[in-house]
This record gives structure tokens, C-alpha cells and sequence, in this order.
């Protein structure tokens, strides 16, 4: 068993690479190109297998016990039988993020996690960083595998962590910020309790320095009542969300009228971003005109296209009711027509429902999977008549539907509530294809 993870020592064992997605790629790369005659190894469950590397393709099983070290991609469940199996007789599976941190020990980290929010933030965070006169490397579940910038001169890494990343990953992290705390991933994680352990794994890696929370998620907060270093974000005395801005110390810093992203949770977002930027050191006046330079990431409340008198906003990247339930509070007193749908797996939609009693949700086009299911819960609550619901067979006809049915001043908002698979290959896919959609019903 290695006691650290560097290219160096894994060149001298044999490694199987559990997965070929973007970390499994990054992570053959990274070794080849450092060590050119490594004993690697690719295993694929399911999909194609890489050509021109040893590889194995089929479940995951005994066959991993021919193997020194593993390297685990997100994709794979920390508790998957396999490597249970594999751990019990002396295996070392290790985290590829883990082996940039043993190459990059002494590099500044500052790592970004929440149930919602942590792309927008950790980007936000790089953003106002780099306007500070800071070189900053934005990388990890934002789409930048670590292991791409093994030769970074970067001052500064913000690092966005998803709960696949956290469940495992060892390594220093010099400042944590935490968004917001809701069920996710449970089909992946087995249980809530596992979620919510891998997010709060980012307390062990901080190991006492501060650990930057929503103090507005009373979830959240409870979760990390114990933590050690934790500083309580978006309340006074910090920066906070006040009405429709941001302000220090009852001073407001700026309202939203100069602000490029829609709904009071960005709002949140904006507040721990320049929080984490005071802790870091910065003065605050002097980061928050950078804040109406912001680009909004796409596929978060990203308006798509303008026709008719409708807007079109993509959230495909609201992969559970609860991101749904912040994207129509977001689009505030206009009439909305949502179209929501994806991956039938357990989830409670009684808090959008219930959002919908009071506001003016004029009409619920379902996708595929779990469409019905969702139709369900608008109608055993609000009754059959309330809400107009009509079921599409795929993002194409969503949209054309959406476009049939609205009345102008209406806003068609795409946030699905649930996981693009099985009919898209992630939810970029998705988003794009209802912008496409979209624009081509504006033109």
C-alpha cells in the first residue's frame, strides 16, 4: 500500500482506472505522460472501452483483486460491492483528485460544495479573486479534472466538490464553503445519511480552518452545528441577502438592478462569495463592482431566447424538486409554464406544489420518465382542474408544446427536477437541446 498518492509511487504498482469518463481520462493522461511505460488498466461496466490501453470491460468483481491500487472515477459508488470486497482483502482504491493534492501539496485550495449553488459560487469565487489582482485555477465538478493542471502557476485554487468527489478524496484545503444542504444523489449514495456525510466530509480536509455556511439553510446549519471552524455566512454580521441586494453591516453594497443573476438563492450565493473573499483577506468595496461583470453559467436560469411575448429560461442543471422550487421562486409573479421530467427515482415534490397553491403556474409539461409521477403530485394536491398538464415524449415536442399553450408575458422555464439519463448523456445535453428548441421557435 502506498502511503501517498503521487505519480511517482503509483508508476511502481499495477492500477486499474475504474471508469474512462473525464476524471478516468484526465487520470490514464496524467500517469502515461509522466511515466510512459505505467501499468495501467481501464474497466468499463457498461459503454465503449478505450483503444490503444489495456482494458477490461463487465462488471465490476473478483478481477479487481489482480490489481495494486485502483483509481476511482466519480461515476463509481465509494460503497460499490466490488470495492467493498476489494477493501477487505488489503486494496487501496484512491481518489484522482487525491493524487493532484500529493502532487500539489502547499498550493491554496479553497473548496466549494452545496446541494445547489456550487458551480455558480466557486465560479463567482474565481471571479471576484482574479478581479482582486489574484491567479486563480477554477477547477474540479465544474468540468476541469484537477489532474489537467498538474503544472498550474496559479496563486490560488477554487474547487468546486461534488459529494462523488468528497466521499473519498483526501487532501488540504485552505478555506470551505458550503451553500446550501437538501436530499440528493440518494440512488447513488444509498441513503441521506451517506450524503450528507461525504458533503461534510469537507470539515476533515479543513481540518479546523474555517468552513464558510448558509446561515440562511437551517438544514445546513444543523448539519454543521459541530464543526469546528465553522463561520455562519449570509447573516449579519457578514455579508448577507437583504430585500432585493446585499449588505454589510446594514450598508447596502449593491441591489439587484446591477446584478446578472436571477433569484434570491444566487443572492445567497453572491453573499458567501464575497464573504469568503473578507476571510481570504480582501476588502469588500473594492470586489463588489466585479459582481455586475459576471457571466451567468449556462444551463442555471439561463435565458435562452425571446419570442411572442415568451421568455425562455434553461435550469436544466435542477436535478431535484428543491432546485426546481428555487428556479420558480427566481422567476418570481409571472405566469409560468414549467416543463419538468427526467429519471424516475424517489423524490417530493410537495414543496413545489404547495409554492404553485399561492403563485401563477399556468400549465406542467412533463418529459419522460418520471412525468406522471410529477403530474401526480400537482393533482392529488391541487386538484385536476387547477393545473393544465400536458405529457411530451421528448425535449422537441416539450418546447413546441410550451410555445402552443402560453400566453405572452409568460415565461416556458425548463427545470426538470430530476437526472437527464436515461434519454440525454448529461444535462448540458439537455439544456442545449431545449435552447436549440427554443430559438428556433423565436426565429
Amino acid at each position: 500500500m502506498i502511503s501517498s498518492p503521487t505519480l511517482d509511487a503509483l508508476a511502481r504498482c499495477r492500477v486499474g482506472v475504474l471508469g474512462y469518463g473525464r476524471e478516468g481520462r484526465s487520470a490514464v493522461r496524467a500517469l502515461r505522460e509522466r511515466h510512459a511505460d505505467a501499468d495501467v488498466t481501464v474497466l468499463v461496466e457498461r459503454g465503449e472501452v478505450p483503444t490503444g490501453l489495456p482494458s477490461q470491460s463487465g462488471p465490476f468483481d473478483d478481477r479487481l483483486q489482480a490489481f495494486d491500487v485502483l483509481l476511482r472515477s466519480p461515476g463509481v459508488p465509494v460503497d460499490h460491492p466490488a470495492l467493498i470486497a476489494y477493501r477487505a482483502r488489503g486494496g487501496q482504491v484512491v481518489n484522482p483528485g487525491s493524487i493532484w493534492f500529493a502532487e500539489r501539496a502547499g498550493l491554496p485550495v479553497i473548496g466549494v460544495t452545496g446541494s445547489k449553488g456550487k458551480s455558480t459560487t466557486a465560479s463567482l469565487l474565481a471571479h471576484l479573486l482574479e478581479s482582486g489582482g489574484k491567479h486563480v485555477l477554477l477547477a474540479g465538478n465544474i468540468g476541469v479534472p484537477l489532474l489537467d493542471h498538474l503544472d498550474t502557476d496559479a496563486a490560488l485554487v477554487v474547487l468546486e466538490m461534488s459529494s462523488y468527489q468528497l466521499a473519498d478524496i483526501e487532501g488540504r484545503l485552505e478555506l470551505g464553503l458550503m451553500t446550501r444542504l437538501f436530499p440528493e444523489h440518494l440512488d447513488w449514495h444509498g441513503s441521506l445519511a451517506h450524503y450528507v456525510d461525504s458533503k461534510l466530509r469537507i470539515a476533515r480536509l479543513l481540518e479546523g480552518r474555517p468552513l464558510l455556511v448558509n446561515g440562511r439553510d437551517p438544514v445546513l446549519m444543523q448539519a454543521t452545528a459541530d464543526v469546528v471552524g465553522r463561520v455562519t455566512g449570509n447573516r449579519a454580521p457578514c455579508v448577507e441577502r437583504r430585500g432585493d441586494g446585499l449588505s454589510l453591516r446594514g450598508r447596502e453594497l449593491i441591489d439587484s438592478g446591477r446584478l446578472p443573476l436571477l433569484g434570491r438563492h444566487n443572492l445567497d450565493n453572491m453573499a458567501l462569495a464575497l464573504q469568503a473573499c473578507m476571510l481570504l483577506g480582501f476588502a469588500v468595496d473594492e470586489l463588489v463592482p466585479a459582481l455586475a461583470g459576471f457571466q451567468p453559467l449556462p444551463h442555471r436560469l439561463e435565458p435562452v431566447a425571446d419570442s411572442g411575448g415568451l421568455r425562455w429560461i434553461n435550469d436544466s442543471i435542477a436535478t431535484s424538486p428543491h432546485a426546481t422550487l428555487a428556479a420558480l421562486q427566481a422567476v418570481g409573479n409571472k405566469p409560468v409554464t414549467l416543463i419538468a421530467g427526467g429519471l424516475a427515482r424517489p423524490a417530493d415534490w410537495s414543496e413545489v406544489v404547495e409554492w404553485c397553491r399561492g403563485h401563477e403556474l399556468q400549465a406542467l409539461v412533463t418529459l419522460p420518465d418520471n412525468g406522471e409521477d410529477i403530474a401526480q403530485s400537482f393533482h392529488e394536491t391541487l386538484g385536476p382542474e387547477v393545473i393544465e398538464v400536458h405529457a411530451a415524449a421528448d425535449i422537441e415536442s416539450a418546447v413546441q408544446t410550451a410555445h402552443e399553450i402560453s400566453r405572452p408575458g409568460s415565461v416556458v422555464l425548463l427545470s426538470p427536477g430530476a437526472p437527464s439519463f436515461p434519454h440525454f448523456r448529461d444535462f448540458e445535453e439537455r439544456g442545449s437541446r431545449f435552447a436549440a428548441a427554443a430559438r428556433s421557435i423565436a426565429r
